[in-house]
Formats: C-alpha cells, structure tokens, sequence
C-alpha cells in the first residue's frame, strides 16, 4: 500500500521539545506552514521532567532588580565554565540573542519563580546572578510553549501529528532533502517541504548509541532521562552522510538512584534524587567507593570537583553511609522537585528498604552495598577521628557535624548518570547539517539536543545553556527559514 502524501509545507520539523517548538512557533508566525511530527502522545519532549533552567544577560527582570549584566559577560562566563571548549560562533550566536529568550517568555505571562534572576549552585555558579526557573520547573517552560502553538495550530498555520514516528528521508536527484517518510496510527506517510528540521533531541535512552560517544570506562553510567531520548534524528542524519562529533567528553550527573525495576535506569528524579551540594543541604554522611575509602571532601563546593572525583571510581559509582542518629537529626537526604521529602518521610523509607540498605554492623552494610567490609569498616573509623579532632587531613573537610558510630547504619547507592547527549550532527551557523566534508546538506536543519551539549557547554555543565539555546536558536532558525522560503523563487 502506498504512503498517504500530506502534501507540502514549508518547513517540517521532526519532535516537539523546546526546540522544535519554538522552530515552528517563530516559522508560522513569520507565515510559513509548518508540519510538526511527534513519535509520543505528547508535546514537550524532556521538558517534562527537566528542572527548566534557563539564562539570559541583560534582560528586563535583571534590570528591575539591580543587576548589571549582557551578553558579553554571560559569554566569558560560558568560555571559562567551559574551559574554552564550547563552540564560539554557536555559543555567541545563541548567548547574545537569550536575553530575548527570557523577555520574550516573561511576555508569554512565564511563571518565574520569585528568587529568579539567581545562581544556581548544583553546577559551577555564574558571576552574577542569569539563570531563571519556573515555579513547576520545566512545565512552567512547556505552557507557555504549548500555548503560542496552539494560537498557530488554531490559524491553520501549522499542523501537528503526534504518534508518527519519521522512518526516513526524501532525497532529490540534487542531494536535497525534501521530506521525509513516516509511520502513523493511519499507516505510512510521506511529506514534502522547503526544509526539514531535526529536533529530535538526544539518545542517552539507547545505551548502545549512547556508549560509542562515552569515554571508555563510563558504560555503566545511569540513564537519568526519558526513554524516548533514542537518537532518531541523529541516526537518520548519520544515514544520509552527516558529520557527527566524538568529543569524548562525560562529566557525570551525580546523586541519582539506580532503579531496581527498570536496570540501566535511574529512579525519576521528579520523585527522589539524592542531594549532594551542601548549598542546599548540609552533609553529615561519608561517599566511598567499592573499596570503602572516602576520594573527596563531601562538603566541596565545586560541583565540577566532586563530578570528577566520581568519574575516578569503579563503575562511576559511590555509596553514602551514615548512622541512626545521622537518620534522626540531619535534613532528608532525599529531595525532589516537589520539596516533599520531610524527616518522617525519609525515616519511613529507611523502614521501606527500597533503596536505603539498613545493617547492625558496617560489615553487613558493606555487604549489601557490594563494597569490601575491612575497607568501610577502616574509612569510617578514620573519618570519625578526623570528626573527634575537628580536622580532615585526607580531604579537608570541614563539615564534621557528627561520627558514624551508632547502628542501625545505612547506606545507599548512586551511579553517574548520563542525562543529555555531549555529542550531535555538526551543523554551520546558519544550522545547516554538514556532512563529512564540511558541506552543507541541501534542506536538512538541525538544532537542539540532537547539537550535543558540547556546542554550549564544552566539557562541563553551564547553567542554562541546555534548554535555553534549543529554545533561542529554535526561534532564530523559524524566522529565518520562513523569511528565506518566502523569498525563494520555488518556494
């Protein structure tokens, strides 16, 4: 049976998060017809569970509290966060236009949180305070979103199929890329455009894909995103002879849970994480390795510090110990998005046994953390020396608020965890995707996580340059495409 034919539009853009959205946002309301195509029921793609970071340099609600900031500064923060190793052309390209991002969504009625413009310091902080949430953190992202696409939607300006999975590409006698093939719940079909834009975010879903961007030794970091982040589009661009970069850079997300129903996976942080930055919470437990010694100060206040400590350990995992009256006195080590992990909450899961491992001794603990008995049974002494002299010479802590001493002991697991792709296609700045010799492939777009957080970040995490360049360069590359095809003789 032959493909339904959805017949032209001007631009289709293949998955629905913030940078597919936005693309097809800015392409209609610059009068061009879009057709967004989405494998999932749903629109929003990771901004369902993100935490919805995102920054800007000089905008309006920096400039009614005080803060003097612009482009420029927000880009040498971005090179020294990144150690110089961020993509400068696409980098700026996005950094001077996010500013307008933030106005831009603050006129959409963006539900700020009240402490925002502020630092946030689960990365390396800003110099001054650029980065902005949502009070439902990426939900409060998604609906304004979903709000200008529906205005488009209800124009007839753009046209959205969900459930459609894109299957391939269409190709002319000119090596330009047309359209592409789909499955639906109808059956297969086939559209043609003026430009096809990847948005298709990243692949840390598919651990075989996954890994052949890792550095060696960090397989068995966790899967930390949704499912559905398989790498479509960057495969369907690697088919059609697109460049792809192999940075084999991998700094790990730390303080997520193994799930023990799911293997691979870590438990949806939307419901537990473990907090490791004393900003937020103050640390009275140890983090061993499988050999139970201690390798970093658990109170540093570089996240960049203990993530590559972490990278250094067995498996890239650690495990955190600590006592009942740790249990009984300390503030949940648990958190959420949500802020509902109280003290009872957290005792009743000690009691639960999950994920907590519960022992009489540090020798049954370690045996049912897989960590060797003599060595945890030695760190933990060594460590409550250190707290009985008020001094860590290992590692210099200097939060020493209690032994560990007083059963039952506890102790948790928690793996690096991997939870946006660092490689993508290679695109100019025009985003065009290039293909192995440096040249543009004719029609084909690409932008978003399917880039890899390189591009933005080089080999470190920056604040709000994941979420924020998808968004800004999806509004830049829609209004562009839409101006270039009006204006084009075949359009």
């Amino acid at each position: 049976m032959s493909a339904r034919d959805l017949g032209r539009h001007d631009v289709i853009v293949i998955g629905t998060g913030g940078a597919g959205i936005c693309t097809a946002i800015e392409a209609a309301a610059a009068g061009a017809s879009v057709l967004l195509v989405e494998k999932q029921d749903r629109i929003g793609g990771m901004l369902h569970i993100a935490n919805g970071e995102f920054s800007g340099a000089g905008t309006r609600r920096q400039r009614e509290r005080g803060i003097d900031d612009d482009p420029e500064r927000h880009f040498q923060d971005v090179l020294r966060l990144s150690h110089g190793k961020a993509d400068r052309k696409l980098a700026w390209k996005s950094v001077q236009l996010q500013g307008r991002t933030v106005d831009w969504l603050d006129e959409q009625g963006f539900d700020f949180h009240p402490d925002t413009p502020g630092l946030i310091f689960g990365h390396e902080v800003y110099s001054v305070p650029r980065t902005y949430w949502g009070t439902r953190a990426g939900l409060s992202v998604l609906e304004p979103l979903r709000r200008r696409l529906d205005e488009q939607i209800d124009a007839g300006r753009a046209r959205l199929l969900l459930r459609t999975r894109v299957t391939g590409t269409v190709v002319d006698d000119g090596g330009r890329v047309p359209g592409v093939t789909a499955a639906g719940p109808g059956g297969d079909l086939v559209a043609h455009g003026g430009a096809v834009v990847l948005a298709t975010g990243g692949y840390d879903a598919n651990p075989g894909l996954r890994n052949r961007f890792l550095p060696p030794g960090c397989e068995d970091a966790l899967i930390g995103c949704l499912p559905h982040a398989t790498g479509d589009g960057l495969e369907l661009a690697m088919r059609l002879g697109a460049d792809v970069s192999h940075d084999g850079h991998f700094i790990p997300v730390m303080g997520l849970i193994p799930d023990p129903d799911h293997p691979g996976f870590a438990v949806d942080y939307r419901e537990a994480f473990i907090e490791v930055a004393p900003a937020y919470r103050k640390p009275y437990e140890i983090w061993v390795n499988a050999r139970g010694e201690r390798f970093v100060a658990e109170d540093t206040t570089s996240p960049e510090h203990r993530e590559r400590a972490l990278l250094e350990q067995p498996g890239i995992a650690m495990h955190i110990v600590w006592d009942r009256p740790i249990a009984e006195t300390a503030e949940p080590l648990l958190r959420n998005v949500a802020g509902d992990w109280n003290r009872e909450r957290m005792l009743a899961e000690l009691d639960r046994g999950r994920w907590i491992a519960a022992a009489d001794t540090l020798e049954e603990l370690a045996g049912k953390l897989g960590v060797d008995p003599a060595g945890l049974k030695a760190g933990v002494e060594r460590y409550n020396a250190a707290v009985r002299a008020g001094h860590d010479e290992d590692f210099g802590r200097t939060t020493l608020p209690a032994p560990i001493e007083r059963p039952p002991f506890y102790g948790i697991t928690t793996v690096g965890a991997s939870i946006l792709s660092r490689d993508g296609v290679r695109v100019n700045e025009d985003l065009a995707v290039l293909d192995s010799s440096g040249r543009p492939i004719p029609g084909l777009y690409a932008v978003g996580e399917i880039l890899g957080n390189n591009v933005f970040a080089g080999d470190n995490y920056v604040g709000g340059m994941s979420v924020t360049p998808a968004m800004t360069l999806g509004r830049w590359l829609g209004g562009r495409l839409a101006t270039e095809l009006s204006t084009s003789p075949t359009s």
